[in-house]
């Protein structure tokens, strides 16, 4: 009779080595997939990881250089309600009057009971302003600086904007102008204006008072943080006024202000830099218009800037509430 024989040992220790090699290979893939917070819990690795709620970034802004402004922590929201005596004081760039005032209405509608009191006082006087506890937000055409952003100042982009150079309707110059000889006349190294092809006679430049963002916008995207000249033909006004900058610009007059002061302006021509319009989205005299805040922000400024950058706030700020 035959004997009857299970199977052999060596085949029973093949098998457990196969089995220890998967077990240990499915342990080490839950290992790499997964972690225990101290809690206990199974943590979510980070592409399994999503966000919630409404977004609280900063809108993309068309052609504005949003990588110049300063990063902030704080994050802001479009809130369902807000009390009805809040109150938001803004004082700044005379720049931002219309976007102020559209966001005024916007906001005010959109909460009832609330009150927004807008100034213009020019970018420099606003950040003043608000480091004294006078103002609640100032509007700025410029960045802010080293110094005020160590003060606990920080700013939300709020849309980009252009600066156009303007000439008066009856200055018989036609042509445009290069980003460099745009320097030199407000360097006081080109005075005449046969210079850059136009009629002979003198160039009397227009500038902007110091306490002005567009002037210190300018300064930095125009003059490469030079100074400007202090040659005769260069008048600077006591005021940060367009329409006053406007009125005097005759026939040899030159100064420059924000696009949106002046596109439908009758009594003036907007000149081409660098063969572009304003309008161009590559015209290279552009910059970012921001709201400056003193950190930690308060309810109001909340409220506010949380309006200002919603799809609403961007919507009532370009073409106003209505």
């Amino acid at each position: 009779m035959a004997n009857k024989t299970g199977p052999s040992p060596v085949l029973y220790f093949v098998v457990f080595l196969i089995l220890a090699a998967v077990g240990y290979w499915f342990l080490s893939s839950e290992e790499q997939t997964a972690q225990i917070t101290p809690n206990g819990a199974i943590a979510p690795q980070p592409e399994a990881q999503a966000t919630s709620g409404p977004s609280t970034s900063t809108p993309t802004l068309p052609s504005a250089p949003l990588a110049q402004t300063p990063a902030r922590s704080d994050t802001f929201s479009l809130l369902a309600s807000v009390p009805a005596n809040t109150s938001v004081r803004i004082d700044g760039s005379t720049s931002m009057v219309t976007i102020n005032q559209n966001l005024k209405q916007g906001f005010e509608r959109q909460y009832a009971g609330t009150n927004i009191l807008a100034v213009a006082n020019g970018s420099e006087r606003g950040i003043q302003a608000v480091q004294q506890g006078n103002a609640d937000l100032a509007a700025i055409s410029r960045s802010l600086t080293p110094q005020e952003k160590a003060q606990r100042l920080a700013v939300v982009a709020i849309a980009s904007d252009r600066i156009a150079l303007v000439v008066g309707i009856d200055n018989p110059y036609t042509g445009g102008m290069t980003q460099q000889q745009v320097q030199q006349i407000f360097q006081g190294q080109i005075t005449n204006w046969q210079e850059i092809g136009g009629p002979t006679g003198p160039i009397q430049v227009l500038n902007r008072p110091s306490i002005s963002g567009t002037h210190q916008a300018f300064q930095e995207i125009v003059l490469n943080g030079g100074n400007f000249g202090n040659s005769p033909n260069i008048t600077t006004l006591p005021r940060d006024e367009t329409t006053g900058m406007l009125r005097q610009l005759g026939r040899n007059g030159i100064g420059y202000a924000t696009y949106t002061q002046v596109a439908n302006q009758q009594t003036v021509k907007t000149l081409p830099i660098d063969g572009m319009m304003p309008d161009h989205p590559n015209y290279p005299l552009q910059r970012v218009l921001s709201y400056a805040y003193q950190q930690p922000p308060n309810p109001a400024v909340q409220a506010f800037l949380g309006y200002a950058i919603s799809p609403q706030g961007q919507q009532a700020m370009l073409s106003g509430s209505n």
